[in-house]
């Protein structure tokens, strides 16, 4: 069965910070304040996936939402910085960026395929030989410009218009 889950963020809302992921890949901006859908597709092994915000707070996570035994968050993100880990079956997310399960134990190592609305974005291998049990990609959201938002209400006039 296939899970998503929606979630709506409001910039300022959480407890104190958290450190960051000691390691992890910086994707920059993706795009500005909307939903977004991240999933694993591609990766060959089970992935779990979870996703937090600058804070460290845990916002989402998933098992095997995505194709067969892989991730999929949908989320409704504001202007921020947010991070997503990516480990194996058994992992289990918490506050704070902590993956405390067993994932990548005895040697396991996997290279990782994070996509973006339907979009590769990164790749990376992570594992226990790498000292390192979650792959972490860091990110940012933006509010849109305020002109672009002006242009937008201007296409929907003209589409009115058209109507006519």
């Amino acid at each position: 069965m296939k899970k998503t889950l929606a979630i709506a963020l409001v910039a300022g809302i959480g407890a104190s910070a958290a450190a960051q992921p000691s390691q992890f890949t910086d994707l920059g901006k993706i795009g500005n304040e909307g939903t977004y859908t991240f999933d694993t597709n591609g990766s060959l092994f089970d992935t779990e996936m979870a996703l937090w915000d600058a804070a460290g707070i845990l916002l989402a996570a998933d098992d095997d939402g995505g194709d067969g035994l892989n991730s999929l968050i949908v989320a409704t993100l504001s202007a921020g910085t947010y991070y997503l880990g990516v480990s194996e079956f058994n992992s289990f997310f918490e506050d704070g960026f902590i993956n405390s399960g067993s994932a990548f134990e005895g040697g396991d190592d996997a290279d990782v395929i994070l996509n973006i609305d339907g979009q590769m974005w990164g790749q990376g291998l992570a594992g226990e030989f790498l000292d390192q049990e979650t792959l972490f990609f860091c990110f940012d959201v933006s509010v849109p410009a305020p002109g672009s938002m002006a242009l937008l209400g201007l296409g929907g006039l003209a589409a009115i218009r058209r109507r006519r």
